[in-house]
């Protein structure tokens, strides 16, 4: 015992004195190392010995004790994964299924099931990742509507609480994982992370660190360059928008980090090589990208992402409700001041990610910058969805203090603004509720509801799919496309059979190009049968019957503008192929093939004598007054032919509503809304009429087209008002043409 306590001693004398120093782990785990080997070499009896069981336990659990904020992605896991997928019995309840996004939500999980890829076969917002991802769950259990409506956000979700812990490791790696642990948990359960969302955040911690990496020497241009290349592709197959999204990140993250390395001269060639390798890697990946979805050299997915990308601010604009901007504001200001304080409070030295100017300056222009997105489409929700990358960057700001009272304060003002400003979108009880659920699994729909495809939804809905799914069996083969006008491709997973067009959703075929792209994939597949949903004239309904033809999914404006008005070529086409056979259901009809009609329907027209010319606009709402056209007896559409001038800054805001007033010779008034791309001659289509008479034009007999007698039109004028603070007021509105416009049907 002298022996060991001798040679303690000369240990001892190996190891500095540090009374006013708080080792860091790294040093306690080397020193620990040191004293150990030496006590080997003194002891070689003592080395031999196996360790005691607790402490190499001890030692396992203090190697993962760096990683332990992954337990938070662990916990939303448990804690969001559906019950249903545990217990594939189980049958889910529908109680209000009029949700117009739940259609493409439905009808992405089954086309996956039959090979139908986003990118490749359609085209939409989100890509063939996105698309494969939410179906997962659903086809491994079976395609069905009870599977996939409540699994088809759960894998994304997973995906997005994944990311979201990886861009915390990059952004705040010095900090105690404790602090990454509690400020996941915030972020996912109050803050309502998405794939989306997460993605473009992840992207931009990646060319933050990389780039400061090449500017730093740490890493090589060409190796970076590669990375974000293939970090921009594939957010481009997470969604178009997103892709959009990690470029902005990219030369956002370029800019700012060049800012703060501007005083070395050496980072400006290291610079130049990332960019061409950005630009050589990028050539190679589309190429890949083009041979995976059509030819090396096609770039249909790209021109497709970037039209519906370029479309989106212009045709689904939406106002912004004082919940709204509530939301968005508070979260600008109180970020603006978390950004300031940490410039303010930064130390000097502290090569903390965070502290540094290209993350306080890219990350604040980068969060603004997906901000703007909920201008357009400004209700709740997607402000909500546009200010996380925002919350995000600000709460990395909030845990990233050092150690004191300052860290603890940032940590609670976090924890407070969580609680009584986010929306807990996870509870505990959660966990209580999957587990009763697994335990005891709902096999049979409730009292006042019936099943259809383990989906449980009141009779009328469920009798309505059930003759729309009969009638699509009668005519046509399990292998064979339907057509669905205007946007309720649930049909198709509801009758087995694939909804044909170029695009996910028919209704968003706005502009010419969209069109042409959906009216392509209805050539490509020719269906044999489908569905058509006219719209409703709401003038005389109550509240009451505007909510239950809601809740049946039956067709409504969307965001105001008729569906015929914002997709009239989609419109024509069916007109020209497709007959009406019966009506299945009040708000369905069924339609028959009839290729005949392409050749027998002509349509004429005849100019209404209105005056072309430009009318400047001088305020916000104005009122331009057509004059009184000539309108003809036996006319069925109204079509202008306009141009509405912006300015730039239409770019970052949005167009104003632009309506059409209609005066009848009976004193009988109507407002119809349309949308027109900015500084593009443009033909706008409408139906002067009844909405639910355009189903009549698919009889088989003329004599059915005009059911009831038509006033003749005496006025028209054109009104262009805000939609709310944010619309862009037009410099000018170009009225080029106005003509009346009849169809004819030839006899076979």
């Amino acid at each position: 015992m002298t022996g060991i306590a001798v040679a303690d001693k000369k240990i001892a004398r190996f190891v500095p004195a540090r009374d006013n120093l708080v080792p860091s782990e790294s040093q306690i785990s080397r020193r620990q190392g040191m004293l150990d080997a030496m006590m080997a070499r003194l002891h070689p009896e003592i080395s031999n010995a196996s360790p005691p069981p607790q402490t190499a336990g001890r030692r396992r659990i203090e190697r993962l004790a760096p990683y332990s904020d992954f337990l938070a992605v662990l916990l939303i896991v448990v804690a969001s994964i559906p019950a249903v997928w545990l217990s594939p019995r189980t049958v889910t309840v529908i109680p209000n299924p009029g949700f117009i996004d739940d259609n493409w939500h439905l009808d992405a999980a089954f086309k996956a099931s039959r090979g139908i890829w986003i990118g490749r076969d359609v085209a939409f917002t989100h890509g063939p990742l996105f698309q494969w991802l939410s179906s997962v769950p659903g086809r491994s259990m079976g395609v069905s509507m009870g599977s996939i409506y409540p699994t088809w956000n759960t894998v994304p979700l997973w995906c997005a609480a994944l990311l979201a812990f990886f861009t915390l490791r990059l952004l705040l790696p010095e900090q105690l994982p404790w602090k990454r642990f509690l400020l996941l948990l915030l972020l996912c359960i109050f803050w309502e992370p998405s794939l989306r969302t997460s993605f473009a955040l992840l992207a931009f911690a990646v060319f933050l660190r990389g780039w400061y990496a090449v500017a730093e020497g740490r890493a090589k241009p060409y190796v970076f360059g590669c990375v974000a290349a293939l970090t921009c592709a594939i957010a481009f197959l997470v969604a178009a928008d997103q892709g959009i999204y990690a470029m902005s990140a990219l030369l956002v993250t370029l800019a700012a980090v060049a800012f703060d390395t501007r005083h070395r001269m050496q980072g400006v060639r290291k610079f130049s090589l990332a960019v061409l390798s950005i630009a050589a890697g990028s050539a190679v990946l589309v190429i890949v990208i083009n041979s995976i979805f059509a030819k090396p050299f096609d770039l249909r997915f790209w021109r497709d992402s970037f039209a519906q990308v370029s479309a989106y601010r212009w045709a689904t604009p939406f106002a912004m409700t004082t919940a709204g901007a509530v939301h968005l504001f508070a979260t600008l200001i109180v970020a603006a001041v978390i950004f300031l304080l940490r410039a303010w409070v930064r130390r000097s030295g502290n090569s903390a990610l965070t502290q540094r100017t290209g993350f306080l300056l890219g990350g604040f222009v980068f969060g603004l910058i997906v901000m703007q997105s909920g201008l357009v489409r400004a209700d709740i929700g997607h402000i909500v969805s546009a200010c996380f990358v925002m919350i995000f960057l600000a709460g990395a700001i909030l845990f990233s203090f050092e150690p004191g009272k300052l860290s603890l304060a940032a940590v609670l003002v976090a924890l407070l603004c969580s609680f009584f400003l986010g929306e807990a979108a996870l509870r505990p009880s959660s966990l209580t509720q999957i587990y009763a659920q697994v335990r005891h699994p709902l096999t049979r729909c409730p009292a006042g509801f019936s099943e259809f495809d383990r989906s449980c939804y009141e009779p009328a809905f469920t009798g309505m799919l059930r003759s729309a799914a009969s009638y699509l069996h009668q005519y046509s083969g399990t292998s064979d496309s339907i057509v669905v006008f205007p946007y309720q491709t649930r049909f198709g997973i509801a009758s087995r059979r694939n909804v044909a067009g170029g695009l996910m959703q028919p209704y968003t075929a706005s502009g010419v190009d969209l069109a042409q792209l959906e009216i392509a994939g209805l050539e490509r597949a020719p269906a044999t049968a489908g569905l058509y949903l006219p719209d409703p004239d709401l003038s005389h309904w109550s509240d009451r019957e505007i909510a239950n033809w809601r809740n049946l999914d039956l067709s409504l404006t969307v965001d105001g503008v008729a569906n015929f008005t914002r997709t009239p070529e989609v419109w024509f086409w069916l007109l020209h192929h497709y007959r009406a056979e019966q009506q299945l259901s009040p708000g369905v009809f069924g339609l028959r093939r009839d290729d005949s009609r392409a050749s027998r329907i002509s349509m004429q027209s005849q100019p209404l004598g209105l005056t072309a010319q430009t009318y400047p606009i001088a305020d916000r709402s104005s009122t331009i007054d057509l004059g009184v056209p000539n309108w003809p007896a036996n006319a069925d559409f109204l079509r202008l032919r306009l141009t509405v001038h912006y300015g730039a800054l239409w770019k970052l805001r949005k167009p104003e509503r632009m309506q059409v007033e209609i005066t009848r010779a009976n004193g009988s008034q109507t407002l119809q809304w349309f949308v027109l791309p900015p500084n593009v001659s443009t033909e706008v289509w409408f139906y002067p009429w009844s909405s639910p008479d355009l189903v009549h034009y698919f009889n088989a007999d003329e004599s059915g087209w005009r059911p009831s007698p038509r006033s003749a039109i005496t006025g028209l004028r054109l009104v262009a008002t805000p939609l709310d603070w944010v619309s862009q007021t037009p410099d000018a509105i170009t009225l080029e043409s106005a003509d009346a416009v009849w169809l004819t049907l030839a006899p076979q």
